[in-house]
């Protein structure tokens, strides 16, 4: 026996502008959704999956950690012939690395409808 599932079967109904509607369909497209998924994520505020902006965000993320991994595991390895300037150059140009490749933040969203 499959255990029961609730299914969506009951309607909303709304009324846009054709402005209002290809706006929605835009910032839907961005997000990597469909216009269904987008208004359901902002009527009911919980994520349905990951955009490809946070995919790409946490695949950098991974790189940076493997990065200082492979930093740490050096400098425990050659502690006795680890030179400190070595070490802060590589972590500087880690730190250049990221800023370059990190996307800005997304703008602010427009306050929720009341």
């Amino acid at each position: 026996m499959k255990p029961e599932r609730d299914t969506r079967s009951a309607w909303i109904k709304l009324r846009v502008t054709p402005a209002e509607k290809e706006a929605i369909a835009a910032k839907a497209a961005a997000q990597g959704q469909t216009v269904t998924d987008f208004i359901r994520q902002r009527a009911l505020d919980y994520r349905l999956r990951q955009t490809p902006l946070e995919k790409e965000r946490v695949r950098q993320l991974a790189r940076i950690g493997a990065n200082l991994n492979q930093l740490a595991r050096w400098a425990n390895i050659h502690k006795h012939r680890a030179e400190a300037l070595d070490v802060l150059t590589a972590l500087v140009s880690l730190e250049n690395t990221v800023r370059a490749d990190t996307p800005p933040p997304p703008a602010p969203e427009e306050a929720p409808c009341t």
